[in-house]
């Protein structure tokens, strides 16, 4: 089955860790000319677009729309309580509606991993404390469980969600959910998994993707990827952490030997896990992480922890793109896979 939706993430700022945003500026000049790219060399059919602030999210959702690419919109704010993010998704769900006008699908991702990044569910200042939480159970205490189960709390949050945003948006509703969380999946139009393989669950991988058809509705795998280095394949959604955030500027905490084919390889590789799987659609973490520059330092070569498909530069233009990255090994194979009218 061939994926009906070919697709990449695309963030338009969220929070770092220790401080700053992912995207400090963003102009329309810049997303126009970035959806183009993704349109017309990477061969997408759709982006999900992921950020805090509803201004950018609209105005680059507005642009994707245009460039006829169809709009999976995915606010997140990261640590925010159960009433701030309640209320983000009922302002995006009308930011949905108003892109009904352009001709392309456009989808609601109504939270993302909520079990970790939204604050109230699991204990923890952050989203690292409570992924810390939920992966030890010898922290699985009585005040985890003191007003309810976390499952139960998620699924109602998510079904009082989705019944405010269908008010409003008369589109199709998912979630980008993380393969440990029990969804309730029948208050959605897609299924949407975070899927990452990592040296943890590539023995049963496969099996982890296939369970999800027992709910009978489309699969859409909402962000997978891998960084850029020996060994990242292994790591999965944790490939990041290798960076050093009490150094200033950050560093690699140990040596990484770059590999641009490692991360290459796990995305095509998962791609056609997904399509053999029967997935609707997926769509690559992610396209570009300016926060994460590159360097000819080898220890100051962010981008080898980045899962970005394209290598960003701090403040230099390449030749080819009037934009401050250059493509990886990891754009071409992308763009070759999704480009195979097969």
């Amino acid at each position: 089955m061939t994926l009906k939706v070919k697709g990449v993430t695309y963030d338009v700022g969220m929070p770092v860790i220790k401080g700053g945003i992912t995207r400090e500026t963003l102009t329309s000049d810049v997303v126009a000319r970035e959806m183009k790219i993704i349109s017309e060399e990477l061969h997408c059919t759709a982006v999900r677009i992921t950020g805090q602030d509803m201004e950018r999210l609209k105005m680059a959702a507005n642009i994707t729309a245009r460039q006829g690419l169809d709009v999976w919109l995915s606010p997140s704010l990261h640590d925010a309580d159960e009433q701030e993010t309640f209320n983000q998704i009922v302002d995006a769900a009308h930011v949905c509606e108003e892109l009904r006008k352009y001709d392309v699908q456009v989808v609601l991702v109504i939270g993302c991993e909520l079990s970790v990044f939204m604050a109230g569910l699991i204990p923890g200042n952050n989203g690292l404390e409570r992924l810390a939480v939920l992966s030890d159970p010898s922290r699985w205490t009585e005040e985890l469980f003191a007003q309810g189960s976390p499952v139960e709390r998620l699924n109602n949050f998510l079904a009082r969600a989705a019944t405010e945003a269908r008010k409003r948006f008369s589109g199709p509703l998912t979630y980008a959910a993380g393969l440990w969380e029990d969804i309730d999946w029948r208050i959605f139009d897609f299924v949407g998994i975070d899927a990452y393989r990592d040296a943890n669950n590539s023995n049963h991988f496969r099996d982890l993707i296939r369970k999800y058809k027992d709910y009978g509705k489309p699969i859409v795998v909402t962000e997978f990827g891998c960084c850029t280095y020996v060994g990242a394949e292994d790591q999965g959604s944790m490939g990041w952490l290798v960076i050093d955030r009490d150094s200033q500027p950050w560093r690699l905490k140990k040596s990484l030997i770059r590999d641009e084919g490692v991360q290459a390889r796990y995305l095509t590789d998962m791609l056609a896990l997904f399509e053999g799987e029967g997935v609707e659609g997926a769509f690559v973490f992610t396209f570009v992480s300016p926060s994460y520059p590159s360097s000819a330092d080898p220890d100051r070569d962010l981008d080898v922890a980045s899962f970005s498909i394209v290598r960003s530069w701090d403040g230099i233009k390449t030749s080819r793109y009037p934009l401050p990255w250059e493509p990886k090994e990891a754009f071409h194979a992308i763009a070759r896979y999704y480009g195979n009218p097969s």
